[in-house]
């Protein structure tokens, strides 16, 4: 197959994918990257070649989502009616309703203000903090304490919900700065305070083995947070905490990185002082 050919059936596939209301919204260069490797597992077979792409993006991004695309109009409504009104628990009640919508964030939901008070606990005060596959986790920033004058940094490669996460951050009056990027395609060095990387690394292995270890050695922070889910989506452990915190241990003991290792909920989590 010439590369103009591979070329035009990736543009095909990519069609294809915008058409499905579920992932039309999605970073190009992620489906273009997960058409790519699709197109050659299915030997250039287009209409297989669609049908890995969509699976390859149900494992990295679908399976966290509802099957219908969540209603973000409504719920950023109920957060602006909240703020509006001046009631802080109904903003958190809101914002915990919209944090619910992504399977990542609604396993965190049950020990969300204790999660970022251990995080956060004994780090120097934060003036920038980015989060790299973020989605809904920047509208737990009620919970983390951070300063008031505290940039938040915020990209995933889904253009709907980062939308979504920028209007509640302006309402919430949270200086910020969103965008869709992939980790695998995208610049992950701009200088921050903190980085969170939570529960990103295995979807970051899923795509490109060694992958994760390469964004967490590129990005330009002092202070960098990764997480790991011990249990599967259903809810199955599996030997995850094992397997996980062997891997990931022995890297960081390779780079010669200090870290912190703590166990909330259903979440290992890795403080690592570069």
């Amino acid at each position: 197959m010439t590369q103009s050919a591979g070329d035009d059936r990736v543009d095909e596939i990519e069609q294809a994918i915008v058409k499905s209301r579920r992932y039309q919204t999605v970073a190009p260069a992620t489906v273009r990257r997960l058409a790519r490797a699709a197109l050659v597992a299915a030997r250039g077979d287009v209409p297989d070649a669609v049908k890995r792409t969509k699976r390859g993006l149900h494992e990295i991004y679908g399976a966290f989502l509802p099957p219908k695309p969540p209603n973000y109009a409504a719920l950023l409504g109920q957060v602006e009616s909240a703020v509006d009104a001046g009631d802080d628990e109904a903003v958190q009640e809101a914002l915990r309703r919209a944090m619910s919508v992504h399977l990542s964030t609604r396993e965190r939901l049950p020990h969300l203000a204790g999660f970022y008070q251990k995080v956060f606990r004994d780090l120097p005060e934060p003036n920038t903090v980015r989060e790299l596959a973020c989605g809904l986790s920047p509208l737990a920033v009620p919970w983390m304490g951070l300063p008031e004058q505290a940039v938040y940094v915020a990209s995933d490669i889904d253009a709907r919900l980062i939308d979504f996460v920028g209007s509640v951050l302006t309402r919430l009056g949270v200086q910020h700065r969103v965008g869709v990027a992939d980790i695998l395609e995208d610049r992950v060095d701009e200088p921050t305070d903190v980085t969170l990387l939570l529960k990103t690394l295995p979807c970051l292995e899923t795509q490109r083995r060694g992958s994760g270890w390469e964004a967490i050695d590129l990005v330009n922070s002092p202070i960098i947070v990764v997480t790991f889910p011990t249990r599967s989506l259903g809810q199955r452990s599996k030997g995850m905490f094992q397997t996980y915190s062997r891997g990931f241990e022995s890297q960081v003991r390779e780079r010669s990185y200090s870290f912190r290792q703590l166990e909330i909920g259903n979440e290992l989590v890795y403080v690592i002082q570069k």
